[in-house]
């Protein structure tokens, strides 16, 4: 029995230090309502410091993927050049070879478009 009293005894301590004096005492609310503004302005430094990190590590992330892009239309660009004097520079090498047939395929190409551009 002792011992259940001295247990009792020591939680109703604890309970008392906790627990506020008077619960409608004014300066007790005051104190109580300073340590919820304190609390929410803290939440709000960190929701912002939060919100600023996440803006920062989002433009971050879209300027390295608008470099990449850059970078690869840029590559796709060179290769389409590359592509394009390689057929200018066969299609050249074409009409010198054989200037008859050159001449025989662009005058039928001229024709077949005479054609269809005069039943509109």
């Amino acid at each position: 029995m002792a011992t259940a009293k001295s247990s009792t005894g020591s939680s109703a301590s604890t309970e008392s230090t906790t627990k506020p004096t008077d619960p409608s005492d004014p300066a007790a609310i005051q104190a109580q309502l300073d340590a919820v503004r304190a609390d929410i302005a803290e939440l709000t430094r960190t929701l912002g410091a939060y919100g600023q990190a996440q803006k920062d590590q989002m433009t971050a992330s879209a300027r390295a993927r608008a470099e990449k892009l850059k970078r690869d239309a840029q590559a796709g660009l060179t290769e389409a050049e590359a592509r394009a004097r390689g057929a200018y520079d066969q299609a050249e090498t074409a009409v010198r070879e054989n200037p008859a047939s050159a001449m025989a395929i662009a005058g039928g190409v001229g024709f077949l478009l005479g054609l269809v551009l005069s039943r509109r």
